[in-house]
């Protein structure tokens, strides 16, 4: 018994290895891959500059201006915007243009002939996209947190409340839904170019037809408001997230005569943002998986 038992384990430890080690091959392939595009640090550098100069800009300005703060916990609405607002479009744009040119460079094609199998280079992509949102989320919480360091602006008790949680988290699920389009449309288009030309064709397109639906019913605005990009705008959006400050924006437009800003419960368009991530992620995997690299 207790020889069949350490055979067991040793084949256990052995299976453990294996898949430890075949994440190692994959992590390291598209590190290499990723670093040695140009596009990739320009992305990254510029996203980096533009967060800085935001959290420069509200440092400055609470040294300029008593009302201005600049202070954490409060600041957390300024620091997260960097990821809701360029953040999204940075992160689908630069999986198409890491991933879309490995099919016409042929460079997904070399992988699987010299050995790896569709499904683990599908893998390695999906690790590039983790790993893209944590990149992301930990350059602008660090230049804005570290902005922080530099205000006049006295702070509260908490580092951080459940509601900044909230929009934070909010906020990376739009990353990930962003990225897995990126990541849908390479494998579906194959090509940078066109691929980001679908991009924003589509969200020319959903925005005309969220206009259109303006006019129609409310049946029709309550459909609209699923639609992938009305979604992110208002999972993004720090007023979802913060209902005291929601309130006193109704409280003003109330007095000026404007309807009320609504929004879907917040864990409502979690589960929706989800939803078309996986939706984007299993197309993305059936077409590497079904055509020819």
């Amino acid at each position: 018994m207790s020889g069949a038992t350490g055979g067991g384990t040793a084949t256990r430890g052995r299976e453990g290895g294996f898949r430890t080690g075949i994440v190692g091959v994959l992590l390291r392939i598209e590190v290499l891959k990723t670093v040695k595009r140009r596009a990739f640090w320009v992305a990254i550098g510029v996203f980096a500059a533009f967060n800085a100069m935001s959290a420069i800009e509200n440092v400055r300005s609470a040294h300029l201006y008593d009302r201005a703060s600049y202070a954490l916990p409060g600041a957390w609405p300024q620091i997260v915007f960097g990821l809701t607002g360029p953040g999204t479009f940075f992160i689908a744009v630069l999986m198409i243009l890491l991933v879309a040119p490995e099919f016409s460079w042929r460079t997904g094609r070399q992988n699987v002939i010299d050995g790896l199998s569709k499904e683990r280079l599908y893998g390695g992509k999906v690790m590039v996209l983790a790993g893209l949102v944590m990149l992301f989320v930990v350059t602008v919480v660090s230049i804005g947190v570290g902005g922080t360091l530099f205000s006049p602006s006295e702070g509260g008790p908490e580092f951080i409340r459940s509601t900044d949680l909230s929009y934070l988290a909010g906020s990376v699920l739009n990353l990930l839904t962003f990225g897995s389009a990126g990541l849908m449309l390479s494998a579906l288009v194959r090509s940078a170019g066109p691929g980001l030309g679908v991009l924003f064709l589509y969200l020319i397109v959903e925005e005309a037809i969220s206009g259109l639906t303006m006019r129609g019913g409310e049946r029709l605005r309550e459909l609209a408001e699923f639609l992938p990009y009305n979604l992110a705008q208002d999972l993004g959006d720090d007023l979802a997230h913060y209902p005291e400050v929601l309130a006193g924006v109704n409280a003003d437009r109330a007095e000026r005569g404007a309807a009320p800003l609504e929004f879907l419960d917040v864990e409502v368009m979690a589960i929706a943002v989800l939803s078309y991530s996986a939706i984007f992620l299993l197309t993305a995997f059936l077409s590497m998986r079904k055509r020819d690299l």
